[in-house]
């Protein structure tokens, strides 16, 4: 969870000025691709000083290959993206292969999958 800097102020009556600030985002669910390099998750932007306001959805996704991450909000009219240089794109791959390779082992010693673990992805 991340606790926004600058909280996003969204209008909560229509042709008003009544407004409530957005000041939480949630990365969740987030999926990842060794063999295509991609990863994608869903942003979920809240209100934590009123419940009742509806969560805001967006994305964010990143081609490791193209070296690219888009971040989008269409409903807050947000859309960024930025090339990633070779050092961000290899903490990344690091980062990726030592969660897959975590969670093979964590199968494995579970009694879940019978098997030994390859670690080079």
């Amino acid at each position: 969870m991340i606790t926004l800097t600058l909280p996003v102020p969204i209008s909560t009556v229509l042709g008003a000025d009544t407004k409530i600030n957005y000041d939480t985002l949630v990365i969740c669910p987030i999926t990842y691709d060794l063999i295509n390099l991609t990863i994608s998750a869903t942003i979920k932007l809240t209100s934590s000083g009123n419940i009742a306001m509806k969560p805001i959805y967006g994305s964010v996704t990143a081609n490791l290959i193209n070296f690219k991450l888009d971040l989008d909000v269409p409903r807050m009219d947000f859309s960024r993206s930025i090339n990633l240089s070779a050092p961000q794109i290899s903490a990344i791959k690091t980062l990726l292969t030592n969660s897959q390779n975590a969670i093979e082992s964590g199968l494995i010693d579970l009694g879940v999958i019978a098997g030994v673990q390859t670690p080079e992805i």
